[in-house]
């Protein structure tokens, strides 16, 4: 059984967590939009054709940090999003216990 603690408990959470579940979604489209401009201003600073400068684009460290940015931001909203998740099935978890208890059946 939930107790009213935990649910308390997860209440909060989700009403703590909305601002900063909020900004890691703003920065992790940010990073994907990042990770675009790194690519077009590294191959703007190579020369040769158009594939060889985008292979040296994909290469450079430039666009590997990009890369690791924006792995680090989606992590971040999908774990935040993931216990968010958690906290909403406990509440429901919860609301459905006690419907049955007034029901009786427990």
């Amino acid at each position: 059984m939930i107790d009213e603690d935990r649910v308390e408990g997860a209440v909060e959470y989700l009403r703590d967590t909305a601002k900063q579940y909020g900004q890691a979604k703003g920065r992790a489209s940010y990073m994907e939009a990042n990770l675009r401009r790194v690519k077009s201003l590294e191959m703007v600073s190579k020369s040769g054709g158009v594939g060889e400068r985008e292979a040296a684009a994909y290469a450079s460290e430039a666009y590997k940090d990009a890369m690791e940015q924006l792995e680090n931001s989606v992590a971040e909203v999908e774990t935040i999003k993931a216990l968010r998740e958690a906290a909403s099935y406990t509440i429901e978890v919860w609301r459905s216990q006690n419907s049955t208890r007034r029901q009786g059946n427990i």
